[in-house]
């Protein structure tokens, strides 16, 4: 008797990734850190939504397993409810990307037929206000910080990269100790959706901060681990951040981006300053007082902020001219009859 093998066919260049391993694969998406984090959890909230219970192998083939029809109602459903909440567009946009982003990936697995891109995202408003603090706000912030404690020399740092270079916390947060290049005074960051890192100059006191806190850094303590130790020579492991949480439960491990906020906003309420301060606020304030100071300089404040599109600076610029006010000013003149009429 002859014995039949049925060899089944699998299409050249398509990747078999088995039903269990598609959340897995999803998790490891080659994009930038932040955007990673921010759709897992974005998977992980439309799953309780929809299913009652956290991401799972199980509840994402549930989902996957649906008609398109069917798909298209449950995430529009979904999207209703994010707006019903009152969460901002962005959130809701972000959520709705993650999604999109998943199925998509299914999709070329061959693991599934929904299709989303009848979908649209929320139209979000431009960001109007980008004043953020006083240069005097700010130094009553600095002032509050503590010098003569680890915890207050890393923290004037994170203050200095903040105010000095316009940065992102995120890219404070994944800074590493071989990014920071004292002699040359550079530090590279990896930008808001980039996959390469940059160089950016730093001023004689950013730099000097971070030295300073080098010195207090949890990788030259004794009996730390070979791999975040100095080594001879002076060189440290090309993997140790650097900047590090010093709290007892996650001593030396990489400082989180809400950790960072925290950070930001205790100093805030500790000098008295009544508005709310975020990391992203201090950026606002840098980028508007360097504005002020330059008499409007858009390309250098272009280069410090390092945004892509310059009208996002000129939204900066608007702002702290306060055009809107004087247009307005205007109008209640031209009312008041206190105006010059223009002839045709």
């Amino acid at each position: 008797m002859v014995e039949i093998v049925i060899h089944k066919i699998v299409p050249v260049n398509v990747p078999v990734v088995a039903a269990d391993n598609l959340w897995a694969e999803f998790g490891q998406l080659k994009i930038a850190d932040s955007t990673r984090k921010q759709y897992v959890k974005a998977i992980e909230n439309f799953c309780q939504f929809a299913y009652s219970g956290s991401a799972t192998p199980e509840t994402i083939s549930e989902f996957l397993d649906l008609d398109r029809y069917a798909a298209i109602e449950l995430v529009l459903k979904y999207r209703r409810y994010s707006i019903d909440k009152k969460l901002a567009p962005s959130t809701i946009n972000v959520r709705l990307a993650a999604i999109k982003s998943l199925v998509d990936m299914a999709r070329k697995l061959g693991k599934t037929t929904i299709d989303l891109s009848d979908i649209e995202s929320i139209p979000a408003e431009t960001y109007r206000d980008t004043r953020g603090i006083s240069v005097e706000e700010f130094k009553s912030m600095l002032e509050v910080i503590d010098p003569s404690t680890p915890i207050g020399v890393r923290d004037y740092a994170i203050m200095l990269l903040f105010w000095g270079n316009a940065l992102r916390r995120g890219e404070i947060a994944s800074a590493n100790i071989e990014d920071f290049l004292p002699q040359q005074q550079k530090l590279t960051i990896l930008g808001k959706g980039k996959r390469a890192r940059v160089a950016i100059d730093l001023t004689d006191s950013v730099s000097y901060a971070l030295e300073e806190w080098l010195h207090f850094h949890p990788c030259n303590a004794p009996g730390q681990p070979l791999s975040c130790r100095t080594q001879p020579g002076g060189n440290l492991q090309v993997d140790a951040p650097l900047i590090v949480s010093l709290s007892h439960n996650c001593y030396g491990s990489r400082i989180a981006g809400d950790s960072i906020y925290r950070i930001v906003q205790g100093y805030a309420e500790a000098a008295g300053i009544e508005r709310r301060v975020s990391p992203h606020r201090l950026r606002h304030s840098s980028i508007t007082a360097f504005l002020d100071a330059s008499g409007g300089n858009l390309r250098a404040a272009q280069a410090l902020s390092r945004h892509s599109n310059q009208n996002t600076l000129t939204l900066y610029d608007d702002n702290r001219r306060q055009e809107q006010k004087g247009a307005s000013g205007m109008l209640e003149a031209l009312l008041a009859g206190n105006g010059d009429k223009k002839s045709d």
